[in-house]
């Protein structure tokens, strides 16, 4: 490989909510483990806790902030029911607004680490021939009209409520396209959009219905890459873990069974089947026993998890090859 791409790499994350600690502690192994040294990751994308972690990665901050930034992070504090509490206030929100929490706060906080990048911040300089100019991208669902999403590229399809016209990829805010990618069915109240050429309102979930592990996004068909693509996927624990479980369990069977099949969705896929393609440059991270919606995380379930993210980084390390790499299109890196 060229002595200027040695030491850098793109990156997908697949989603996990609170379990996606673990992406943080593969992150770290892969800078400080000497078989690997990732200093930048160039191109980056997810879906739902995956999307947070790219978004922070793509406007600059290391794996090192990231650690101390999670470490020192109440999750409790995204559980905005309202001043009704868990049971009443999350039942008022989901009649009225389809989703249990509001999604405000953590929309506030990602947009202030964030410090109100918009997708400008992230364009690829200079732009690609082809392909998407963004370094950044995210996966979300629009389940109005059966589609996948990837973000930023497919916001020109919604219009702006503000102008009327379609959304503008350079100044919409990552914050909104991160709160898009990780609305939890349920949990999360979704996002509504106008599609464009319709008129018709669309409503917005987490990207994890159609694709939690999009590690295909960056492939090119006719050249090779000129660096690696390395997927971090999650394995283990529950959906939805905590005391959210409780409230689920009190709304009945229909929204019990709603969100199974919505966890089902969305880990289906990947127990199933996994292409050469994708186990030949996949990092596997445990998460155990903890549930996507665990918010009452302790620090020693934070450092557990950051701790199953170097472990499986360091058990990928152990086999990856790079003259072993191919991507979805059977291509080889270009320079080994």
């Amino acid at each position: 490989m060229a002595a200027d791409e040695t030491h850098r790499a793109d990156g997908v994350f697949q989603g996990g909510g609170v379990k996606g600690l673990g992406l943080v502690g593969a992150l770290l192994q892969f800078g400080d483990d000497p078989r690997a040294q990732i200093t930048e990751w160039v191109n980056v994308a997810g879906t739902s806790a995956g999307s947070i972690v790219a978004a922070l990665l793509a406007c600059g901050q290391t794996p090192a902030q990231l650690e101390k930034l999670m470490l020192g992070l109440s999750f409790a504090q995204f559980e905005d029911w309202g001043r009704a509490g868990e049971i009443i206030g999350g039942t008022l929100n989901l009649a009225r607004h389809h989703g249990l929490a509001r999604g405000e706060v953590f929309h506030q906080w990602i947009d202030k680490q964030l410090k109100g990048a918009t997708f400008q911040a992230v364009k690829r300089d200079p732009p690609p021939a082809s392909g998407s100019p963004y370094r950044l991208r995210m996966i979300a669902t629009d389940i109005t009209r059966k589609e996948m999403l990837v973000l930023p590229d497919d916001l020109p399809n919604y219009r702006n409520p503000q102008t009327g016209k379609p959304f503008e990829p350079d100044t919409f805010k990552i914050a909104d396209a991160v709160r898009m990618s990780m609305s939890i069915p349920y949990f999360f109240q979704p996002i509504l959009l106008t599609h464009d050429e319709t008129g018709q309102q669309s409503t917005i979930v987490d990207g994890g219905v159609l694709s939690n592990f999009p590690v295909w996004i960056f492939d090119t068909e006719d050249t090779n890459p000129v660096r690696p693509t390395f997927g971090f996927h999650l394995v283990g624990g529950s959906g939805v873990g905590g005391g959210l479980n409780s409230v689920i369990h009190d709304l009945g069977w229909a929204v019990q069974e709603a969100v199974d099949i919505f966890h089902t969705a969305t880990d289906a896929w990947d127990k199933r089947f996994m292409s050469h393609s994708t186990v030949v440059r996949t990092c596997t991270i445990s998460a155990g026993t903890i549930g996507t919606t665990d918010f009452q995380l302790g620090d020693d379930q934070k450092k557990w998890l950051l701790q199953s993210g170097r472990d499986g980084a360091k058990q990928f390390l152990d086999s990856y090859k790079p003259e072993n790499y191919r991507n979805t299109y059977g291509q080889t890196l270009a320079i080994r």
